[in-house]
């Protein structure tokens, strides 16, 4: 559980800068615009790594609880919306003006239904730090206030909606094979 906790603390600490204001400025000044990308970059890969190797090397911790079975249910419908709001993240759509950050919601909603859905502990801890990262980076996302103008159509919400949906059935395939859980059943 060390490595998982490390990547974690390394992959949302580095996300988690520009909830302190000035704080993303003062290292960019201190290190530079591009030296602040590179140990950015390279700190998320190597904390995405050490959370994906931890996760696997930590299976299988105790249960802390045991699951309702709606609960899977709840995630199988959830989770296509989450990747639906992560493809409207990078895309001009009516789906990011109105929500203005849906990739934040995409992961609150990825991680939180995952949470309801996983009582073992080494997922319990992964999702509830994404769940509680997430839930305060969208507090002060919308505090910084902000937005994108609306786009000129609709492609872009159908462009999110088509991928969303292409990568959930896609994922519905891959997630035994690259999690060891079967979505359904």
């Amino acid at each position: 559980m060390v490595m998982l906790i490390t990547g974690l603390a390394l992959f949302l600490g580095m996300h988690s800068v520009s909830l302190i204001p000035g704080l993303r400025a003062l290292f960019a000044r201190a290190i530079g615009e591009g030296g602040y990308k590179l140990i950015y970059t390279v700190l998320s890969v190597v904390g995405l790594a050490l959370i994906i190797f931890g996760k696997i090397q930590a299976h299988p911790t105790p249960n802390l609880y045991y699951p309702e079975e709606w609960t899977r249910t709840l995630a199988l419908f959830a989770i296509p919306l989450s990747l639906i709001l992560l493809a409207a993240a990078y895309t001009p759509s009516h789906i990011r003006k109105v929500l203005r950050h849906p990739m934040l919601l995409a992961v609150f909603i990825w991680s939180g239904t995952h949470l309801m859905a996983n009582g073992e502990q080494a997922s319990v801890v992964l999702f509830a730090s994404f769940f509680a990262w997430s839930g305060l980076s969208l507090i002060a996302a919308y505090i910084r206030g902000g937005g994108k103008p609306a786009p000129k159509g609709w492609g872009g919400d159908v462009t999110a909606i088509v991928a969303g949906a292409l990568v959930s059935a896609i994922f519905a395939r891959l997630h035994p094979i690259l999690f060891g859980v079967d979505i359904i059943g």
